[in-house]
This record gives structure tokens, sequence and C-alpha cells, in this order.
């Protein structure tokens, strides 16, 4: 299987090509308040397909970090393999962005993925390994505080203290926690098969201001 991985739910484009079980990544490429990631992306993945002497008619699948995360972020990497894979009509694995950053994080027991969701609000994952122990949601941050106590990890800093929690580094680059989440999946899917979109579809889990405007 060859196949490219694309993620920006934490600010940063990530990405990685798999080709034949090897693994190919991008070097990071920090984000500029959101100016500079939609030209960046596409010569991003055309370089990494040039290092792994891939066309773009090699691939069999694409990848998507599909969220929670940053509206924009999620938004133009989902237009970005959009418009990729409208001609190529590759089946798209959605990726947990929780996940991603789970694997970043390189632990042997449960890790809860605590990442700042603005608006009072946290997104929140908790996997073991390979495995998701609890479903990805959006919770406030004082629901949060009323979980279990653990190890957690995030990028950023939480805006509330989390007394009696561990945070645990990320310790692996996120291109590679990419490559190994797309890996997973992809030993999923032999295992148990499945129909997959040809479109990408983020995951927000969080109202947008005019949803909540709406709500009001």
């Amino acid at each position: 299987m060859n196949i490219l991985s694309l993620d920006t739910a934490c600010g940063d484009i990530s990405v990685s090509v798999i080709k034949d079980g090897r693994i190919y990544m991008s070097e990071p490429v920090e984000n500029t308040n959101g100016k500079t990631r939609s030209t960046t992306i596409v010569p991003v993945l055309e370089h990494l397909l040039k290092k792994a002497e891939l066309d773009w008619n090699e691939l069999h699948a694409l990848a998507l970090g599909a969220g929670p995360g940053s509206f924009t972020g999620l938004r133009i990497a989902a237009a970005t393999l959009a418009g990729i894979n409208s001609g190529l009509k590759l089946p798209i694995y959605h990726l947990s962005s929780l996940a991603i950053t789970a694997c970043q994080a390189d632990a042997d027991g449960p890790v809860w993925v605590l990442e700042d969701a603005r608006a009072g609000e946290a997104f929140v994952g908790c996997y073991q390994n390979d495995t998701q122990i609890r479903a990805d949601v959006c919770l406030s941050w004082k629901d949060v505080a009323a979980l279990s106590l653990g190890h957690f990890c995030c990028h950023g800093e939480p805006p509330v203290e989390l007394n009696g929690w561990t945070r645990l580094p990320l310790t692996i680059d996120r291109s590679a926690a990419l490559a190994m989440e797309t890996q997973l999946f992809s030993a999923r899917l032999n295992t148990a098969g499945s129909d997959l979109p040809v479109y990408p579809s983020p995951t927000y889990l969080q109202l947008s201001q005019a949803e909540r405007n709406a709500h009001e």
C-alpha cells in the first residue's frame, strides 16, 4: 500500500508517505497565523512524494488528520485533499487527531489527550497503546477536572490548573505519529474491511460561533 497522510489540526503541517511499508516524513512546517498553510501544503506533499519516488497515480489511499482541532486547519487540509482526490478517487482514511497526539506521547498506560478548544472547552480523548479507551468528545474544562486523574498530553498550555494530573512530553515527531496511526488504521481495515469515503469530512465536535449564536 502506498498512502499519503496529511494533518494540520494542531497548527503545523505534518505529512507522511508510506510506500510498501517504508515511511517518509516531512520536516516540520510551521503555521504563520493560517496565512501560508493553504499555499504551502501542496508543495510539501509533492516534495515528499518525489522523495519517496512516487507519482500521484501510484497512491492507493489518502489519510486525513480529521480532527478535532483548529477549525481553519481542518477545513484547509480537507479542502486540499478534496481537490487532489477529485480526479484520483482514492479511499480516504479519517484519523483522529487526538489519537495522533496520543501516539506522540509514546506511553504504555492510558493517556488522556486534553487539547484546548477555547471558549472554556477542551477536546478530550483517552488512548492506551493502539486502542481507543474513550471516544473523542468536547467537554468544558470544569468537566475535565471531574474526570479520573491520570497521565495526559497536549499541545500548548491548558488554560486551567490540572492538579493531580501528570503531563507527558510529546517525544515523537507528529509526522512520525501520523504515519503510525495511518498504519494502524490500514491494519484494522485489512482485518475488518470497510467501505471508505472518497471525500474528506472533518470532525469538529464543537459548535462554530455562528452555530452558538443560532442556538442562543
